[in-house]
Formats: structure tokens, sequence, C-alpha cells
């Protein structure tokens, strides 16, 4: 049974025949991504089928646009769709292309400033559009004791010894609109807790001020849980250990060789 990706969607399952029609009937083509059971990720028909060979393909996003529609960076083939991103890594460094993100169990590892493959993190799925560039802090889980003794100390010492590193990622059409929802339920689920609290003790209501505070912080857990992208497990030399990866994602990658 055959899987192809069309806007973003996946759409099948199809059987040989069907999918034979629809690659007759141009409505997948080569450069559409597919999937069957014994594919190790998804990819490009012109890929899986033959007919075009790896220098007719972007290293960045996977798509074959043909060798005549490539330019080299680097040592690295891209196409012109992700030619600024792949000009902003090397400006800031980096390796170009997929060279710079692996898998290490549950967690992926990336290089500061690495572009991440054109496929969503959560589903793996093919996307299209600019990158999200992705600012990333990190320090080790100790310095939260200086909350205990004040939260002013803590903030300046976090500050001061945090480490930090950029990513650019791609998400989904699906899960792009599902994290604009966790963003929307935040924005507005942060001033109606206050407001509720300032109600509350206005008006002496013990049960106002309470309700108030679990809006608050259910509204924080949303926007810190349900609208992030992935979350920052470790950074130590340039480099970044992330979580809250698709597992499909993940096992695209090459695994983490330590070096």
């Amino acid at each position: 049974m055959w899987y192809y990706v069309d806007n973003g969607q996946q759409q099948g399952p199809f059987d040989e025949a069907q999918f034979e029609g629809l690659i007759a009937g141009g409505t997948v083509n080569p450069g559409t991504y597919v999937w069957k059971e014994g594919q190790p990720n998804w990819l490009p028909l012109g890929q899986v089928r033959g007919g075009l060979s790896q220098g007719d393909t972007c290293q960045v996003c996977q798509k074959p646009v043909g060798a005549d529609n490539l330019i080299e960076l680097s040592g690295v083939r891209v196409c012109a769709a992700c030619k600024p991103v792949a000009l902003q890594s090397l400006l800031e460094g980096v390796a170009v292309g997929n060279i710079g993100v692996w898998a290490e169990g549950k967690r992926i590892v990336a290089r500061d400033g690495a572009l991440f493959p054109q496929r969503c993190v959560k589903c793996n799925a093919p996307t299209s559009g600019e990158a999200m560039k992705r600012k990333l802090f990190w320090h080790p889980p100790a310095y939260y004791l200086f909350i205990f003794l004040h939260i002013i100390i803590y903030i300046i010492v976090a500050i001061i010894v945090r480490k930090r590193a950029t990513i650019h990622v791609h998400l989904c059409p699906q899960h792009q609109r599902r994290r604009l929802y966790f963003l929307i339920a935040t924005w507005l689920g942060l001033p109606l807790g206050l407001g509720l609290i300032m109600a509350g003790i206005a008006t002496k209501s013990t049960l106002g001020v309470v309700a108030g505070i679990v809006l608050f912080l259910a509204a924080c857990g949303v926007g810190l849980f349900g609208a992030r992208i992935t979350w920052t497990a470790r950074i130590k030399e340039k480099t970044v250990w992330l979580g809250g990866v698709g597992k499909d994602f993940r096992a695209s990658l090459p695994p983490w060789n330590g070096s």
C-alpha cells in the first residue's frame, strides 16, 4: 500500500494499481513525497522509482528539482528555496544540510545553528517554506536551587551561566495550527486568570482567587508544554540535545557518534 503527501497532508492508502493511476494522471509526480511499508522514511517518488539521480536533489530539503536548479555551497548542493538559510548557516560557521543533526535514543543532537531537514520535527511529513529559527537557552538544573533564596537572585545567576544555541526547524501545517491554538489559549488564559485573582481579592472571594490561580497556572502549562516545538535537555560546546521530537523524524536521522 502506498501513501503520498499533498499540501502537507498524508493521502492513502492506495494499492499498486491505484497508485499507478495517480502517477499516470499527474497527481503524483517525481517530486511528490511517498511512503510504503519497508521504506525507512518519506522520499520523493523520483528517488523511489528511479529516473532522478542524487545530483538532481537538494541536499537540504531533499526535493528533486533537477541539476540545473541547484547551486553548490561549501560542497553541498542546494535549491533556490533553501539558499537563504543555507547562506546564514555558513555565515554562522555551521555545516549546511543534514550534516549537523543526529539521533541519540529518544533525543536528537544538533550543532549550534544547524538547519534541520525540511520535514516536520513532530511527524516527519515533508514541509514547504522557510525554517523557523529557534533560540535555545539552558543551564544545569542545580541552579534552580537559587529560586529558594530569591527569584531575583536566580534570574541574575541564570542569565550569567546559561548557554545559548540556535536551530532552524520545520513544522507541517497541521502542527503549526496546533501550536497556534495552544498559543491562543495561553494568551487568553493568562489575563483571564489574573483578572479572576484581582476580582476575587476585591470581592474577598476565596473561590474567585483559587479559580484565577488555577486558570493562570493552566495557561502557563499550556504555553510551556503544549506550544513548545522541542525542549532543551543540554547544551555543551556548541552542541544541543533536544527532546520532544517525533519518533519518525528521529528514525530518519543518522545516529550520533559522539564526536
